[in-house]
């Protein structure tokens, strides 16, 4: 286009010649560069654009009959709606656009799209508006109710509506479902019309965007959100395979506040089952097949005749007992689909269990012998297409065999049969998830009957004997293997031996000792790379030290073996772990089809280090703090017994001068330094609250204050320089819980004021580093505490 002229009504009416023959985007980027170089010109040109469509506006609304001039006049005035739907989206000064709001809907878009007989322009409309709804949601939300209203009143399903008008509806209710989901779902009567416009599929230009939208709109009711849907190509043996990983564009941020809200379903029945077979029908699109899922889960919780509900399940059933599953074409297929129903099981799980036991259990032993099967299949055909078709089969089936075994009413019903797949699926999750779910029935029997049954007695010994053992042991003697390749499925073992543990209460007696001694053989054998493993390591003994309030499931030397040859060895050798950034070898076979990528280098050449997290010292250090404030109240007899009888060794005096060596000591900079500050803060307030008789007699209470006294003073220099964090009220949390734990010493020691304040006075002579306003007012706050 040429360039804007010096006068502005002259370039005006240039622009508007200009918008007849010059496409939309062509005519955007030229108002954008011409009409908006400052705030001032912004608001102006666009108050000068929007009078002369108010002048258009009433000429076409006032006139009679259909010249030329006039139609040439709508086709204007409809490229310059979306034209300014664009500018809304790009005008760098925003401010000079949203003020205009209220008079380009009243005056533009309103009159027109609610009066007008033309339908292309109530849908050009509908385009502008949906532009500024997208920019503008929270301003002009109220005038979405008008809009879609109206359109519920427009009757899209008759013969020859337009596709691109119900294009553009869909575009519509995707903004309008993200900014308002309750304003579509209470005009159910649009959705059942895009419905059934959906099941004719008459038009493959809007069929997939159809499917969007409605699997949108059903999952705004599903509690359990799909935030990722794998997607690979069809596999054979060559290197090139591609693995896709599609984000699935059914996610709304609204989604967990609909369903919460305990609303009923309001599409017609018949309408669903339509939509249901048609789903089937198109299975073998992804996006059908994902819509299907959030389908199934959406039928089960929300309709009570569970007729449609279980036509889904048995559909999917009976896809996946088809004996092409495996063959190369439908392999993609089939990860899809069963990716899809993890989906339906998922909701059906959390929301409505009881109603669809039955199905689910169905489900559970279809979906076991699927995998079975496919892995004979692999057996027969072994290529590294059939490989990685198997990894993601079996990963997806575990997802979907985890959620159901967790509602399952009677998993020893089920347990022999999970047991002759257990190697199939070879996964330490969905081990534990099993033992936690026969433990959980057995403690409902022991609930339900009062006493130990032979129902209980042969359940619990079964348990003990046959189905713990069985799961146990592998994962044990996994854990003491000298290389550790695959390093993710090691930190899954250590994390389900610690689940399985803690389910099991005293049937894990036979199993502690050797539990304890394995774990702590692995931290020492595995140091190199004990950063990698030592948050699961850390979590796993925690669990175990919970189980020493039962007596049979205790000795002093587990103690010793966790906190002090663990828990104390890592905090003390924070500074010298070597971070652990060497590439996992885990699912070598999955990532065949990776784009190998050249290594980052140096300035002197040298190979750069990889996914090197600095902070995982600090997630190792605040997860055995974490773990032994959480657990010291719980065991803290056991602290005290060990600390009486042991000789040499002093579990508690070792915890303390840990926290002496860096409460008031160690500088806090970093927000990882401050949340380990805070951690050591809470764990010294519960040593004084149960432990007390661990700390050293003579002295503890003076060594106490000093540091104490000192990190309230490094607290008011962050504060006096801005770098402490402070909460709205301006208050430090840092400081909260530092007088916190002053007034636990205080209350659970013989400290009194008197000698406190002499103690402070000592202090405040000896510091002279910070001035005595500040060190007075810190005296002031501490003796404040005393009663």
């Amino acid at each position: 286009m040429e360039s804007v002229p010096a006068d502005i009504s002259e370039a005006f009416e240039s622009f508007f010649k200009a918008i007849q023959i010059t496409d939309a985007t062509t005519i955007v980027g030229y108002f954008l560069k011409n009409f908006c170089e400052t705030e001032q010109s912004t608001n102006d040109n666009i108050n000068r654009f929007i009078f002369v469509l108010k002048i258009k506006s009433e000429q076409i609304k006032s006139s009679t009959q259909q010249t030329e001039a006039l139609k040439s006049d709508v086709e204007l005035y409809k490229k310059s709606l979306i034209i300014l739907g664009a500018l809304s989206r790009y005008v760098k000064h925003s401010n000079s656009f949203s003020i205009y709001l209220k008079d380009i809907i009243d005056n533009l878009l309103l009159p027109h799209f609610l009066e007008s007989f033309d339908e292309d322009m109530k849908f050009e409309v509908l385009r502008s508006f949906t532009s500024l709804l997208q920019i503008y949601e929270d301003t002009i939300e109220s005038y979405s109710t008008q809009f879609i209203q109206h359109l519920v009143t427009v009757d899209i399903n008759r013969s020859g509506f337009p596709q691109y008008s119900i294009k553009s509806i869909i575009d519509f209710m995707v903004i309008l479902m993200q900014a308002s989901p309750l304003l579509v779902i209470n005009n159910i009567k649009l959705v059942e019309s895009l419905i059934k416009i959906y099941c004719l599929k008459e038009d493959e230009t809007i069929y997939e965007d159809l499917t969007q939208i409605l699997g949108q709109f059903f999952q705004l009711y599903l509690p359990y959100k799909s935030s990722k849907i794998e997607s690979t190509n069809d596999d054979d043996d060559s290197d090139d395979e591609s693995d896709d990983e599609d984000e699935s564009s059914m996610v709304d941020s609204n989604k967990l506040k609909v369903s919460a809200m305990g609303l009923e379903n309001m599409v017609d029945i018949k309408l669903l089952e339509l939509l249901a077979k048609q789903l089937v029908e198109n299975i073998n699109k992804e996006s059908s097949s994902i819509f299907f899922g959030i389908l199934c889960g959406y039928s089960s919780i929300y309709i009570k005749d569970k007729s449609l509900s279980n036509f889904i399940f048995n559909s999917y059933l009976s896809m996946i007992k088809k004996e092409t599953i495996c063959n190369k074409e439908n392999r993609k297929v089939t990860v899809s689909i069963i990716n899809s129903l993890r989906i339906g099981v998922s909701n059906t799980c959390l929301k409505c269990s009881d109603e669809c036991q039955l199905i689910l259990i169905e489900t559970f032993k279809t979906l076991l012998e699927c995998i079975g099967d496919i892995k004979e299949y692999v057996k027969s055909n072994l290529t590294k297409g059939t490989q990685v078709f198997f990894q993601r089969v079996r990963s997806s089936i575990i997802l979907n065999l985890i959620s159901i075994i967790r509602i399952i009413k009677d998993s020893f019903q089920y347990a022999e049969e999970f047991l002759i797949y257990a190697p199939v699926l070879a996964d330490p999750i969905i081990f534990s998830e099993f033992i936690i779910s026969l433990n959980r029935n057995l403690n409902q029997i022991q609930q339900q009957q009062q006493q130990e049954t032979n129902e209980y007695k042969e359940k619990k010994s079964l348990i003990q004997d046959i189905y713990l053992p069985k799961i146990l042991n592998p994962l044990l003697a996994e854990i003491v293997k000298p290389v550790q390749k695959y390093k993710s499925m090691t930190i899954h073992i250590i994390q389900a031996i610690g689940n399985i543990a803690l389910s099991c209460q005293l049937l894990y007696q036979p199993f502690i000792e050797t539990t304890i001694e394995r774990l702590s053989q692995f931290v020492v054998k595995n140091w190199k790379s004990i950063s990698k493993y030592a948050p699961s390591c850390i979590i796993t003994l925690d669990k175990l030290m919970q189980l020493f309030v039962y007596d049979q499931l205790y000795k002093s030397q587990y103690l010793d073996t966790i906190i002090l040859s663990v828990y104390l060895k890592l905090l003390n050798s924070s500074k010298s772990i070597q971070l652990d950034d060497t590439i996992d070898d885990d699912d070598d076979d999955e990532e065949d089809d990776e784009e190998v990528q050249d290594d980052e280098v140096d300035s002197n050449g040298n190979k750069k280090k990889k996914n090197v997290d600095s902070d995982i010292i600090s997630k190792i250090m605040f997860t055995i703090l974490e773990c032994l404030t959480n657990t010291i109240p719980k065991i803290s007899k056991r602290l005290i017994e060990f600390d009486n009888q042991s000789v040499g060794k002093n579990i508690g005096k070792e915890i303390y001068k840990y926290l002496m060596g860096q409460i008031g000591v160690e500088e806090v900079i970093f927000d990882a330094d401050r949340f380990i500050r805070l951690a050591q803060l809470d764990l010294l307030n519960e040593i004084y609250c149960h432990c007390l008789p661990c700390l050293p007699k003579s002295n503890h209470i003076t060594i106490s204050v000093k540091h104490i006294f000192n990190e309230m003073l490094q607290i008011q220099l962050a504060l006096e320089l801005g770098e402490e964090d402070v909460d709205r009220n301006g208050r430090s949390q840092r400081k909260d819980i530092c007088l916190n734990t002053f007034k636990s010493i205080i209350n659970n020691s013989n400290l009194d004021k008197q000698s406190c304040s002499e103690q402070l006075k000592e202090l405040i002579n000896s510091n002279q580093t910070s001035s005595d306003i500040e060190k007075h007012q810190i005296k002031k706050e501490l003796l404040e505490l005393f009663k």
